[in-house]
């Protein structure tokens, strides 16, 4: 599965399939350290009801800690420096999976636990799906990123669109086609980073960027997971 690589121009790579192999392992391994570090912090959510009011009178500061956390995970994507620096490069990752987190917090809080549990299954089993797919699959996703590019652009469009019938008409069944899109295109670019990590396709990863790989794969677990928010009820509801 794993394959060695040797590009002389530009620049000289040589990579071996044991450092190929290494650095998925070590990818899991921070992705174990990221997801238990979001279980701690959402799971005693579930015991303090206190939490739920909390949340609702500082959503403003969960919002924004979402959007700082997407700036920063865009900031470390884009930089190779900033990647490559050691501890530092430690320490923006984990502030990025804080930020993600908390702006999940305002999610999570108003949830009863075993709804919880039953959301984090569902995204577990999807998220194992794609990445299985990604391990199986001999077709190289990585070489059509326009094609990714036309499903991303259409998939907003739809957003809006079903953004105007839950504003406008007041219908809810619209949400669940859009979140079956939605589920849909994430596990494909789930299957995609599975490629970009694994180094079966023509894009791969730096064996420097176990980080990144990381934080790619607990975002689309984090994207799958915020889908099953809708039709959960809350602890204000009837059950």
């Amino acid at each position: 599965m794993f394959k060695s690589l040797i590009r002389l121009w530009p620049p000289i790579i040589v990579e071996t399939a044991e450092q190929r192999r290494s650095f998925v392992y070590q990818t899991f391994i921070n992705l174990a350290c990221f997801s238990i570090l979001a279980l701690a912090q959402w799971i005693p959510l579930m015991f303090f009801p206190r939490i739920l009011d909390l949340a609702k009178d500082h959503e403003s500061t969960f919002v924004l800690a979402f959007f700082v956390g997407m700036l920063l995970f865009l900031v470390f994507l884009l930089s190779d420096q900033l990647r490559h620096m050691d501890c530092m490069n430690w320490i923006i990752a984990l502030v990025i999976v804080e930020c993600e987190i908390v702006a999940i917090t305002l999610l999570a809080a108003g949830t009863s636990f075993v709804y919880m549990v039953i959301s984090l299954i569902v995204a577990l089993i999807i998220m194992v799906f794609g990445m299985l797919l990604g391990f199986l699959m001999t077709y190289d996703l990585t070489k059509n990123i326009r094609f990714m590019f036309t499903v991303i652009f259409c998939t907003f469009l739809l957003s809006i669109y079903i953004a105007v019938f839950l504003a406008i008409l007041k219908l809810t069944w619209p949400f669940f086609v859009y979140a079956a899109v939605i589920a849909l295109m994430v596990l494909f670019v789930l299957v995609y980073h599975m490629q970009y990590i694994l180094g079966s396709g023509a894009v791969r990863a730096s064996l420097k960027d176990d980080k990144l790989a990381a934080l790619l794969l607990f975002t689309d677990f984090l994207a799958l997971f915020m889908l099953t928010f809708y039709w959960r009820p809350t602890r204000g509801d009837k059950q």
